[in-house]
């Protein structure tokens, strides 16, 4: 090989490596990743429906052991959510409210094991007996959000009451 094609092949290897480390960099930062509407729309849906579907076990609870662990469960799964939300590529102009429900799901997330954690301890124990409903201001909060996204034209149900 030519002296000449030494240089262009050193060329090519550089601006493919630069164009791979770019790319990572992109994935690896967040990026600005971009998803059409339809896309967003169903990434909300699913996020929603995964955080009602852990939140509404809570309420079949048969036991208060159940109880503490569907809320520990529940807890798990709506922090996942969140993060699998804000990994997800986001329609145009919907990064603010995408940003503020998932700050609301990771609120509501730490709420319910935060509540979890309380109900353990034993000098609450006695307390626990005489609850017949629990209410999370994070639950209203991440359902203000979703009525926001629905009233944008993301056509997604509030979370429900269990």
């Amino acid at each position: 090989m030519g002296s000449r094609t030494t240089q262009i092949l050193a060329i090519v290897a550089a601006v493919a490596g630069a164009v791979i480390a770019i790319g990572l960099a992109v994935v690896l930062l967040g990026g600005d990743a971009t998803a059409s509407r339809a896309d967003y729309q169903a990434t909300v849906v699913n996020t929603r429906d995964r955080v009602d579907f852990a939140y509404a076990r809570i309420a079949r609870s048969q036991s208060i052991d159940e109880l503490i662990e569907r809320m520990d469960e529940a807890s798990a799964v709506i922090g996942r959510t969140a993060s699998d939300l804000d990994e997800a590529g986001v329609a145009e102009g919907f990064e603010d409210m995408n940003a503020r429900l998932v700050t609301k799901l990771q609120a509501f997330s730490n709420v319910l094991h935060s509540t979890s954690e309380q109900f353990q301890d034993p000098t609450f124990g006695p307390a626990i007996g005489g609850i017949n409903s629990l209410s999370f201001p994070e639950w209203d909060e991440v359902n203000k959000v979703l009525a926001e996204l629905k009233a944008k034209g993301i056509q997604v149900d509030q979370l429900e009451r269990h």
